[in-house]
């Protein structure tokens, strides 16, 4: 058992039940129809969902036919006519036009399989890749999912696809990107028709509204969130994110409280003492030493890198052992880092 990571485990041995699941056993009779008394009545249902939570025989319940998850669902769908799911809060009807991540309210995505390259207590992760994203990194290595739609969504069939990978040996499932935030309508949805007791793994830039996470923190059982910058400049030169720093170290508090945490950082070249070191320390001081960390040696210039020449190259091995010593010092003992595990 990986430490900071029981209850995930408990999942997938059988002994806790995944919050999604949950959710879909606590009956809703009351439906209004305004976002207000949908939001007033989800306050209420959150407190009976925080008393089941340890439950494991509420799985043996049947899903209701309009349920706590339905309910959550519909908010989100309302939220879409002003949306506020990331901190850019652009207000766009997403009914009628497309957002700054680009989308409206039909979800794209370019993949999913049993992925084995994750860290080593997610695999094999079911990784389901949603197209677009609410970051535009100059070094995105993933730009042609983020820049393309490629299939449409079909709830239904992409649930089925979760329950036969379960059977085929995946340890969770894995809403990634591009970026889940944006679809978190879709992703509830597809929640909603998924039978398998799964753990639900949210692979996010963190960069969500607290609006959004009252919502979807009863789903997302690890939040698997990068931390990729030190500060304000950096964020905003390289991902076009305005007040970085405080949206994320909230949120990545927000679901120490409501969840498991996984943090991925990716060392950048020439961003040890802007990025790495502040990031690691605030970590260390603000979600504990043993927090499962993941170091990240794999960068390399990709998309529009090579116009920035400070990030224009690969790591040195002389900043992986920076980096490391970085997380030494701060005393992070919960460490896992790669590709390369000597250096």
């Amino acid at each position: 058992m990986v430490e900071g990571l029981e209850r995930y485990t408990e999942i997938i041995e059988g002994r806790a039940v995944a919050k999604f699941q949950i959710a879909r056993r606590i009956p809703v009779d009351d439906r209004p129809k305004d976002l207000d008394g949908m939001l007033r009545l989800h306050s209420r249902l959150k407190v009976e969902f925080k008393r089941n939570l340890n439950s494991v025989d509420i799985l043996k319940e049947k899903p209701a036919e309009f349920s706590f998850l339905h309910l959550k669902i519909e908010i989100l769908k309302e939220m879409l006519k002003n949306c506020n799911f990331c901190e850019r809060r652009c207000g766009v009807n997403r009914y009628e036009r497309l957002g700054f991540c680009r989308c409206g309210v039909k979800s794209y995505y370019s993949s999913e399989f049993l992925h084995t390259g994750e860290e080593p207590e997610l695999i094999p992760s079911h990784t389901i890749f949603f197209n677009r994203c609410t970051f535009a990194c100059v070094f995105c290595q993933n730009y042609m999912i983020v820049h393309s739609d490629d299939y449409v969504v079909d709830p239904k069939n992409l649930a089925k696809r979760i329950d036969v990978r379960f059977r085929q040996g995946s340890r969770n499932v894995n809403f990634v990107g591009g970026n889940p935030d944006q679809h978190a309508h879709t992703i509830l949805e597809i929640l909603s028709h998924v039978e398998s007791n799964i753990p639900v793994v949210w692979n996010s830039n963190m960069y969500h509204s607290t609006e959004l996470a009252e919502i979807i923190e009863d789903v997302v059982d690890v939040w698997l969130g990068d931390f990729k910058y030190g500060n304000d400049v950096c964020a905003e030169k390289y991902s076009n994110v305005k007040n970085y720093w405080k949206i994320v170290t909230r949120n990545f508090l927000r679901a120490k409280d409501n969840g498991e945490l996984l943090i991925r950082h990716l060392v950048m070249p020439n961003h040890l003492e802007c990025c790495t070191e502040p990031v690691i320390e605030w970590v260390s001081e603000n979600l504990g030493r043993d927090v499962r960390f993941n170091l990240m040696f794999q960068y390399y210039p990709a998309f529009r890198a090579f116009e920035y020449p400070e990030i224009a190259r690969c790591l040195t091995a002389e900043e992986m052992r920076k980096a490391l010593k970085i997380a030494e010092r701060y005393g992070l003992t919960n460490l896992v880092f790669g590709p390369f595990h000597k250096v």
